[in-house]
């Protein structure tokens, strides 16, 4: 028998998915800190459970501009905090043999396993981290080039993206886990129809394929 959900990345068994965002203090793994850390853990059975914690930190050695970017004031200082033992170990149990997935998702690999080290535990999930902007990008581009931020990857692709909740973990995680789904849909596609691949999207300038969201703008081409 055939398994006709054999290419479907949420029904595939024996692979177990970690959509993931962390945000941060700046850019040092030494000096900064973890402030805001979201994941979506889709299990090898295709169920998926949301998890979105702030770690305990100070804002000892902040970056000014990483807190502006990440609306720390308003958007995360005002929430309750975590220990380590309360999110990561649900993080590390979540992550056990997963493929880690998310926009750079070697930074947040970084400040993940240096928080294990301070609890004296070892990371177990795959060696391999799937980065969703280099993941995208052969269905987007015509042409060799840099991976594009998250906010230009999604547009391309043509899913709404909000800059208004962008730099937000948890929002990041799902657009990360959005941009992995359209392209296993495109590409199965494009494999039960034997037709092209979708046209290539420049990558500045407005995507005709991409709607914003209702009552958000689609030209920031930063985000």
């Amino acid at each position: 028998m055939v398994d006709t959900n054999a290419d479907d990345p949420k029904t595939r068994a024996g692979t177990r998915f970690v959509f993931l965002d962390t945000e941060t203090t700046g850019l040092d793994f030494v000096r900064h800190q973890l402030t805001e850390v979201a994941w979506i853990v889709r299990f090898e059975d295709g169920r998926e459970e949301t998890r979105c914690f702030v770690p305990e930190h100070t804002l000892d050695g902040a970056d000014e501009t990483a807190l502006e970017i990440t609306h720390y004031h308003e958007r995360i200082a005002p929430k309750p905090r975590s220990p380590a033992s309360e999110w990561l170990v649900q993080f590390l149990d979540d992550a056990q043999r997963a493929v880690l997935v998310g926009a750079v998702p070697d930074f947040d690999a970084r400040h993940l396993e240096m928080a294990a080290a301070r609890i004296q535990r070892t990371p177990t999930w795959d060696h391999h981290l799937l980065d969703v902007e280099t993941f995208a990008l052969p269905l987007i581009s015509d042409a060799p080039e840099a991976p594009r931020s998250l906010a230009k990857t999604c547009r391309a692709l043509g899913i709404p993206h909000d800059k208004d909740q962008a730099h937000g973990a948890l929002y990041d995680a799902q657009q990360a886990m959005r941009v992995f789904d359209r392209v296993h849909e495109l590409l199965a596609a494009v494999r039960a129809s034997g037709g092209p691949l979708p046209p290539p999207v420049p990558r500045n300038g407005r995507d005709d394929r991409a709607q914003p969201e209702t009552g958000q703008g689609s030209t920031d081409s930063t985000t």
